[in-house]
């Protein structure tokens, strides 16, 4: 039996193709870890009150313990486990897949939100220093790729786990794109720059006397972190040194300590006697996660007024 010429004749019918997702843009991706942000605060500010002389005496099991309440939201809810949705997100219609358009592996969902956190600062904390300067140029490359890829929207967590946000809802693979080479030129060019000038800050820096004077308190063991500023302002107002610490433990009295940090600062640098003011300011507060809390107390003198409670004292 002969076949129908006008069914032979038929061009066959084409496969469809799988409709690709669209890339999530700025603000969505803004206001989902905004909203993120918000919701995991809660936990660690609530920790950081209940404990409050622990976590501001100990920076590093602060940022420990605020990782761990941190990373598993993040990991599981952006993961196939969760839907790849964190709440942010799925507010917003927003969702984390791979380049087929599934939901990532909660392995993966691990190392991507590590990445992410470790970049906003959850290592300062924990992290020996020789790991300072490479979580410092992951940061940097998180934020540019997530101001300036447009092509993909990934930034530094997306590319190192093969993952992209996309809007909701939405089937099918995502269109296969590659960022734009020159990203790299402009982050390698920068972390060339930061090699180069860092280590000359820090053996020169614009106020060396600054750098002597913020070392000699670290180095008196009293202290968690220490900042030297000069206020340099226009001619006829005042100038002064603000010296900013966080103790390891709270002080007693406020102005005795004062006097001693005073004190070891017009010791480095010969310079402090002849400003206007010598201005002194304790940091306290936690940093738990993302829930940070900082109180600031000031005592502030002339140097011929400090001269004189070193005297009375």
């Amino acid at each position: 039996m002969k076949q129908s010429p006008i069914f032979s004749d038929a061009p066959a019918a084409e496969t469809p193709k799988p409709p690709t997702r669209y890339f999530a843009g700025f603000w969505r991706r803004l206001f989902a870890l905004l909203i993120d942000v918000i919701l995991i605060s809660i936990p660690g500010f609530l920790l950081g009150y209940i404990f409050y002389d622990f976590f501001s005496r100990s920076s590093a099991w602060a940022a420990v313990v605020g990782f761990v309440i941190t990373l598993p939201y993040f990991s599981i809810m952006g993961s196939s486990v969760g839907g790849g949705q964190t709440l942010g997100q799925r507010w917003t219609g927003v969702e984390v897949v791979d380049v087929q358009g599934n939901h990532i592996p909660l392995g993966k969902s691990v190392l991507r939100y590590t990445i992410l956190l470790l970049a906003l600062g959850f290592g300062d904390a924990v992290l020996p220093g020789y790991l300072a300067w490479p979580v410092g140029v992951a940061a940097v490359a998180t934020v540019y790729l997530y101001l300036f890829n447009t092509g993909t929207r990934q930034t530094l967590h997306d590319l190192a786990t093969g993952s992209f946000v996309v809007e909701t809802p939405g089937i099918g693979v995502v269109e296969d794109r590659r960022p734009w080479l020159g990203h790299w030129v402009i982050l390698g060019a920068l972390a060339i720059v930061g090699i180069l000038v860092t280590p000359l800050l820090d053996r020169t820096g614009p106020f060396p006397e600054l750098l002597a004077v913020q070392r000699a308190l670290m180095d008196s063991g009293e202290f968690q972190d220490v900042s030297v500023m000069l206020q340099n302002t226009r001619p006829g107002s005042k100038s002064g040194l603000h010296l900013t610490v966080k103790s390891k433990s709270r002080p007693r009295d406020y102005d005795k300590t004062a006097r001693e940090i005073v004190t070891i600062a017009e010791r480095v640098d010969p310079h402090a006697p002849e400003l206007d003011f010598i201005s002194v300011d304790f940091k306290e507060g936690f940093s738990v996660g993302l829930a940070r809390y900082s109180v600031t107390k000031r005592v502030s003198h002339t140097p011929h007024e400090w001269e004189e409670i070193g005297r009375i004292n």
